[in-house]
């Protein structure tokens, strides 16, 4: 997959990443916070719950599983809990650990004045740029999907625990296999976008903001009833996450050279 040369730069790539505290701490303390804390925390607040005879509303109880008609009032609320609200935090486990490394490896070196050098080496600027964000894609599927094994391993205990119907279904299954991988290429690419506007890693991270609010919108607009998230929406937006995130590599590849990438923030 990496040539000889290729490999040196992900390994030099990937101890960047670890070195820098911030970025470390960031890659490991979101995704538990996420799809860990937040569900076992949800998980023992929902079995202190108190029963009540009220009925959820209506517009809502039309969104969970069927099998959920059957059983009581908290395993009503942690099967919407799953249903709703987990994928939106799942999805913002790879946004925020694609913006993360693709910081860390993109920006921080133009900060530090050596993407410029790297760009002048006999690797050339394509196959630095492919090979930085293959490095940050991967390791942003990696995370996500450890973090997805962590998350079942909580919500399957907690859903044994409560004796609510199994978490996992379809809509998940697309999710993790298909949504997932292109929301990290996407938000890798959407970094290199910026890359001439950025001058600070800091200013880098910020874009996790309009990448995790669309999908934080998308998801708590079902609770207005309006429409559901499904299995072929979801598949819908895979594949369009896909197709623009092509469509981006291609314009910030063409963009990823040194005239232009280094002479863009000093014309403006």
């Amino acid at each position: 997959m990496f040539s000889s040369v290729e490999l040196t730069l992900v390994r030099k790539d990937l101890h960047a990443i670890w070195r820098r505290n911030g970025i470390r701490a960031l890659l490991m303390a979101m995704p538990a916070v996420l799809i860990m804390v937040i569900p076992l925390l949800y998980s023992v607040a929902i079995s202190l719950l108190p029963v009540t005879e009220t009925q959820p509303p209506e517009q809502l109880r039309a969104m969970i599983s069927a099998e959920t008609a059957g059983h009581g009032y908290r395993q009503f609320w942690m099967d919407a809990f799953a249903t709703l609200i987990c994928p939106m935090l799942f999805l913002c486990v790879p946004i925020v650990c694609a913006v993360a490394s693709a910081s860390c490896v993109f920006v921080s070196e133009k900060e530090n004045h050596t993407l410029e050098t790297l760009l002048l080496t006999s690797m050339g600027a394509r196959s630095v740029f492919n090979t930085k964000v293959t490095v940050c894609v991967l390791l942003s599927v990696a995370v996500s999907v450890v973090s997805f094994l962590v998350f079942a391993i909580t919500m399957s205990v907690a859903d044994i625990m409560i004796s609510a119907p199994y978490f996992f279904s379809l809509e998940w299954l697309v999710t993790l296999f298909l949504l997932m991988p292109a929301v990290s290429l996407f938000s890798v690419v959407f970094v290199t976008l910026l890359l001439h506007k950025v001058k600070t890693v800091g200013e880098s991270l910020q874009t996790m903001g309009y990448l995790i609010l669309p999908f934080a919108v998308l998801f708590l607009l079902q609770f207005t009833g309006l429409f559901r998230v499904n299995v072929f929406f979801l598949g819908f937006l895979a594949i369009l996450l896909f197709a623009a995130a092509c469509v981006l590599f291609n314009a910030s590849a063409r963009r990823f050279q040194p005239d232009k990438l280094f002479a863009g923030p000093s014309e403006g």
